[in-house]
């Protein structure tokens, strides 16, 4: 069969199951790699339980406790290079294929949600045939996390000169969605002629077993990342700009308005960093020696890495500008690298996440507030992985059950 189309919207056979009432989807984020969202040197204070968790023997009981804890899914950060640092801040991980496999065959019932980059030249055959045979060792619990990335590192480490505009990186993203959804789906061997990608003939066996398909998922700010994610995704990872609650109602609407345009439905979602103690003050005594531990190195790198120019005098990032622009910029003498107090530690301690730190109380009752405001899904990073799933189970989880959320499903 001839591609009916290139872009989104797409949704042969409609879109996944997106919601269930008074539900907040839980999920384990970032395991898979050193350290998570902690760039700070407080992870070296345990090694074993704060930075190097991802590895299996580690993983394997994190993936396994927050089954039995109750989440819905585990959700795996993508990452081919790390920002080094004196903590070496996700140097080292498992791959988006062999940490979702693992995953699947150690759990019954949590979403398998993996993380690709679409923009390296990878065939979308290829990515279709891995999550198909994914998707089938699961039972039909798939997700796919689709990121345009912008490291000019990682693009040279695939050869290639990058990154490409935004725009371009959203049109190969579109492309890729709509080519993955076509071989999941079809019965008939599929011809794709499309600007980024070509394809003839192409067929994968097993097809998906999600039904009608694989969720995906994609993390966007811009207007053009919004307008392909409501276009062709399923969930949406969003931040507010004063990361507040209201603004996180704001982008909600704004995100569900842009999606019902196109006749589909979307799920918000929220990547959100962990600390929880006792008590608030025993919370924010965690958080202020966490703080103090900040990897400048690290946060450093992140920010080249991340496509950005530091710039001391108007304290704020600018796009465009990439790798060794940086030095030139004059901030290696200011404290904070030119980005300011505040956002120099939300990198360090969350990487930008929304802050879940206090007591169990507390987490509960801003969970609730981002669930009340449109927030369905979080994606969450603790500090201490091991300590946090076992404080979600038998702290916070029963608050949401005594107020009416989440209860035990079948």
């Amino acid at each position: 069969m001839k591609a009916p189309t290139l872009r989104g919207p797409f949704d042969p056979g409609g879109q996944p199951s997106l919601t269930i009432d008074n539900h907040l989807h839980l999920s384990l984020f970032a395991w898979n790699v050193s350290s998570g969202l902690s760039a700070s040197k407080a992870v070296l204070s345990d090694v074993e339980r704060h930075r190097d968790f991802w590895k299996w023997p580690n993983a394997s009981k994190l993936i396994r406790a927050i089954e039995d804890a109750g989440f819905d899914s585990q959700l795996q950060y993508g990452m081919w290079s790390g920002y080094g640092g004196e903590t070496g801040w996700n140097d080292a991980g498992l791959d988006f294929a062999t940490a979702a496999t693992a995953s699947a065959a150690v759990t019954e019932r949590i979403g398998i949600y993996s993380t690709i980059h679409v923009g390296y030249n990878v065939s979308p055959l290829f990515l279709a045939k891995l999550f198909s045979d994914i998707d089938h060792v699961s039972g039909g619990r798939l997700g796919v996390n689709v990121v345009a990335g912008q490291n000019a590192v990682d693009y040279a480490q695939f050869g290639l000169v990058g990154p490409p505009t935004q725009e371009i990186r959203y049109a190969i993203a579109d492309e890729m969605t709509t080519a993955l959804k076509l071989l999941w789906t079809s019965d008939e061997p599929v011809d794709f002629e499309g600007e980024h990608f070509q394809m003839y003939g192409a067929q994968v066996n097993p097809r998906a077993t999600s039904r009608p398909r694989p969720l995906l998922i994609c993390a966007a700010s811009s207007d053009i990342g919004l307008d392909y994610a409501t276009r062709q995704c399923d969930a949406l990872f969003v931040t507010a700009d004063d990361n507040s609650v209201a603004g996180y109602q704001k982008k909600a609407a704004k995100i569900h308005a842009m999606a019902a345009e196109h006749g589909r439905q979307v799920r918000i979602a929220a990547m959100c960093y962990v600390v929880m103690e006792e008590s608030d003050a025993k919370a924010r005594e965690t958080t202020e020696w966490m703080r103090r531990e900040i990897d400048r190195g690290a946060i450093e790198t992140w920010l080249t890495r991340s496509g950005h120019i530091l710039n001391s005098e108007v304290q704020r990032v600018s796009e465009g500008v990439f790798g060794d622009a940086r030095a030139s910029s004059g901030v290696m003498e200011d404290p904070y690298l030119g980005i300011g107090k505040e956002h120099y530690e939300s990198l360090g301690m969350g990487m930008g996440a929304y802050k879940l730190f206090g007591s169990y109380e507390s987490i509960a009752d801003q969970l609730i507030a981002l669930y009340e405001a449109g927030v369905g899904q979080f994606a969450l990073s603790f500090f201490d992985p091991q300590r946090g799933i076992q404080q979600m189970r038998d702290h916070v989880l029963p608050i949401l059950r005594e107020r009416g959320y989440n209860r035990i499903l079948a």
